[in-house]
């Protein structure tokens, strides 16, 4: 799976971990930023609040599909604009709704960018990958 082909997806599952390494998944709309992708969360959502704990993600564009290793940055003001309009030109007039309902909701800086950058882990998603040694015995 590429990032085109989960950035062509209407949602995407993410996979973020909270306390205690239990993977919780949430479907937020899902844009192409360039080689990364990106959503637009609110600033004191679930969601943000363990991407705050831990930037690490799993990507995927459907229940069956082979999740992706991500790490989340979130944006500037600016950015996240952007990322709005980019969420209109994809999804129309339903994102228009539910962009005017999340500014009554939270004000004009209630939401935030986040870009989830492919492959810039650094390691797995619980660490490094562990590899036994040549002599390694399971039982």
């Amino acid at each position: 799976m590429t990032t085109y082909e989960v950035g062509r997806a209407r949602v995407m599952g993410a996979g973020a971990y909270a306390d205690g390494a239990r993977a919780v998944i949430d479907r937020p709309w899902v844009i192409r930023d360039g080689p990364a992708l990106g959503i637009l969360t609110a600033t004191g959502s679930p969601l943000a609040e363990r991407l705050r704990a831990g930037s690490r993600v799993l990507l995927a564009a459907g229940p069956r599909a082979t999740p992706l290793r991500a790490r989340a940055a979130f944006l500037d003001e600016e950015t996240s604009v952007g990322y709005r309009t980019a969420l209109i030109d994809k999804y129309g007039l339903s994102a228009v709704a539910a962009l005017a309902r999340s500014r009554l909701r939270y004000g004009p800086a209630g939401t935030v960018g986040v870009r989830l950058v492919l492959g810039a882990e650094g390691g797995g998603v619980l660490g490094a990958e562990w590899r036994p040694s040549w002599w390694y015995w399971l039982n």
